[in-house]
């Protein structure tokens, strides 16, 4: 074949599946892709082939590399292995993947490889699903990224009973009309395609369904079919038994209890009671263990503590159903079709006349109530209930805004600055930050550092910082410092939104501009709002030497303002990100936005002592050491009077001074200037050369 990509190339990508009436199902899929480049050398050096070894088994049937010299070589019998992935902490696993290492791939090897995929147990017999697309995704040498390189020759093939129904939908270029033969009472269905151009993958990307020729099948159409599936696995476990009753005593609920305390009580005791396990090990997945047990292990997975919520609400009088949910780990799938795409399950709880829905997930460990992630709404959902169910999209309404408030105070006293911060979380900003402080091993020291980051890295700071109410399930979590700036600074100090920024926002790891093919989403808004407060000394003045600017556009926007009160200054900077959607021409629109950023103007503010205040608390001071009709009282007196502008009242304390201390410079100086503004121009030559003669320089 012609060579058509200068990196790696699919020469043949060609599946056959076999469905059986009684709903099992076989694919045998064989690739063959051509190294063009040391870079794919690298990558195709190992080969993964996920399965889930509780419903199917998966074979590799043969695994070959032929050289650029015509040397066929076979994969060696010790360079293949089958393992159980997942797992860790509280985390049993039913996902398994064949790892492969080939010979000789380098530049000009072919290699190719065949698997077959056949089903073991079936979850749902009467749901059959597939998606087939021309590509192999082939993990990245540093697993950073996955590649689907170009396809000379794709075909896919399904035979079926005649008689099975099976919906069909394509996106994109890929053929939704099949190439079908009638054989035997079988139906074979052929689609095939040429020169299917390389998928570029990056990330913020669109959905795979959005981009990629693809063809998706299933057996149903009706996710009511699909809903009653799975009421019938749990409809017979909602049931209020002793155990439940005597459960909820222990609530002591009062008799006039609200819902939302009801269900803030449910969401307690499983939060102290049942620690989440992925437990369904030898159950595939969609059955959940009836209340008794779970109650009884203190444990359970996410259908297990579903189930019993549900059951404990239901019997508390408060309407509540299970909802399976995709989470966005899992994509966003499209629903034409009735696919298994759900990966998790939790409370659903309709609004009532005193409260908004709520979506309650209790398997979060001491996540914040209801506990749910804030990067679900928009997900699909499919509320499970005895008459049909609902699909629907997880609404954003209940949800609290993604959102950072920072506070920060600087003190100026004689010697340093010092600074209290506090900052309040919201959103997934409170969910991720509660979740780091639970699983970090050296949280303290990495919120210094965060912490620091604040500030040029070449100030000397000593810091204390907490973060507090990481177990509390009503209270958002929240940071506090107090820091001082240990060398002695000047009484300038400064903010800007880029503080805030490089704290919370993920801007310094945006996709690159260059090249980019597809589309940027950034699906959640968010705001970071941050309030610095400059607090001056007694009789202090701020003076605003720069002012940051504010900068709005499509994308985002930046409002800033400042406010002088007294002795103090306080600043507002309110950044907040719009939900995005970008043309790659766009994209890089917000990229240069992004940067313009952090170049914009610091606020800075100086803190001065009010000449005025300054002056009068000097002339009590001098009086009281050496008396009111002393040389230094007059001296203070004068300056005052300067200031005051009270010019020829000056005067007389000036010549008071003079005649005290007939060689003290600075008397004649002052008395000159008092002179001059009173407009004795000549007297005040005189007592400018008087001092001058004294050898006084102001």
């Amino acid at each position: 074949m012609i060579k058509r990509s200068d990196t790696a190339e699919t020469l043949y990508s060609i599946s056959k599946t076999q469905l059986r009436p009684d709903g099992h199902w076989q694919r045998i899929s064989y690739y063959s892709i051509r190294i063009n480049d040391l870079a794919a050398a690298r990558d195709y050096g190992r080969i993964l082939i996920p399965f889930n070894h509780y419903y199917s088994e998966m074979k590799l049937d043969f695994a070959n590399t032929l050289s650029l010299q015509g040397k066929l070589n076979s994969l060696a019998q010790d360079a293949v292995q089958t393992r159980v992935t997942g797992g860790g902490q509280d985390f049993y696993s039913d996902s398994s993947e064949i790892v492969f290492s080939l010979p000789d791939v380098s530049v000009g090897t072919i290699l190719e490889f065949q698997f077959t995929h056949t089903s073991k147990n079936l979850a749902f017999a009467q749901l059959y699903s597939e998606r087939s697309t021309p590509y192999w995704y082939q993990s990245t040498v540093g697993n950073d990224n996955w590649r689907a390189d170009y396809v000379h020759f794709y075909q896919f093939e399904l035979t079926h009973d005649e008689a099975q129904k099976i919906y069909i939908k394509a996106y994109n270029s890929h053929p939704e009309k099949a190439k079908v033969k009638l054989l035997a009472g079988k139906s074979v269905n052929l689609w095939q395609m040429e020169q299917v151009p390389q998928l570029k993958l990056e990330r913020n990307m669109p959905q795979a369904r959005e981009i990629r020729a693809q063809l998706s099948l299933s057996t149903l159409t009706d996710w009511r079919v699909l809903n009653d599936w799975s009421w019938q696995k749990i409809a017979h476990q909602l049931e209020t038994t002793q155990e439940i009753k005597q459960i909820i005593e222990r609530f002591n609920l009062a008799e006039n209890a609200s819902d939302i305390e009801k269900i803030k009580a449910v969401y307690q005791y499983i939060q102290q009671n049942v620690r989440y396990v992925f437990a369904h090990l030898g159950r595939g997945g969609y059955d959940a263990h009836h209340p008794s047990e779970v109650i009884s292990a203190s444990y359970g997975d996410c259908k297990d503590q579903t189930v019993l919520a549900v059951t404990l609400l239901k019997a508390l009088g408060v309407d509540a159903s299970p909802a399976l949910v995709e989470t966005s780990r899992n994509g966003d799938s499209e629903t034409d079709l009735v696919r298994l795409i759900f990966d998790h399950m939790l409370v659903y709880i309709p609004a009532s006349q005193t409260r908004s829905e709520i979506w309650l997930d209790t398997t979060g460990d001491r996540a914040l109530f209801p506990g749910i992630s804030n990067r679900m709404p928009g997900q699909n959902a499919l509320i499970v209930t005895p008459d049909g169910g609902k699909l629907t999209k997880v609404s954003a309404n209940s949800f609290v805004e993604n959102k950072v408030l920072m506070q920060v105070d600087y003190y100026l006293n004689q010697t340093n600055i010092k600074a209290e911060i506090t900052i309040s979380l919201q959103g997934f900003f409170e969910q991720y930050m509660r979740s780091w402080w639970k699983h970090s091993t050296e949280k303290e020291a990495e919120l210094d550092k965060m912490l620091k980051g604040m500030f040029n890295q070449a100030i000397e700071l000593e810091i204390k910082s907490q973060l507090k109410h990481s177990e509390d399930l009503y209270i958002p979590v929240e940071i506090s410092a107090d820091i001082d700036f240990v060398t002695e600074q000047e009484k300038t100090v400064g903010a800007n939104v880029m503080q805030v920024i490089n704290m919370f926002a993920n801007f310094a790891n945006l996709p690159p501009v260059d090249n980019r093919q597809h589309r940027y989403i950034e699906k959640y808004p968010y705001q970071l709002d941050m309030k610095v407060k400059f607090h001056g000394r007694e009789g202090d003045l701020p003076a605003v030497y720069q002012s940051g600017l504010n900068f709005e556009n499509d994308f985002f926007s930046l409002m800033q303002s400042g406010k002088a009160s007294e002795n103090s200054y306080s600043i507002d900077i309110l950044f907040q990100q719009h939900r995005v959607d970008l043309s790659p021409e766009q994209y890089s629109q917000y990229h240069k936005a992004v940067e313009h950023l952090t170049k914009l103007d610091t606020w800075l503010v100086s803190m001065q002592q009010h000449p005025e205040q300054t002056l009068t608390a000097d002339l009590a001071a001098q009086s009281n050491q050496y008396g009111e009709n002393s040389l230094q009282a007059y001296l203070a007196k004068v300056k005052l009077l300067l200031q005051q502008g009270e010019f020829e009242a000056a005067i007389i304390p000036a010549k008071k001074a003079t005649e005290i201390d007939t060689n003290n410079g600075e008397a004649w100086y002052l008395l000159a200037t008092a002179q001059g503004f009173a407009v004795q121009m000549e007297a005040s030559m005189a007592s400018f050369a008087k001092a001058a003669e004294l050898g006084y320089i102001p």
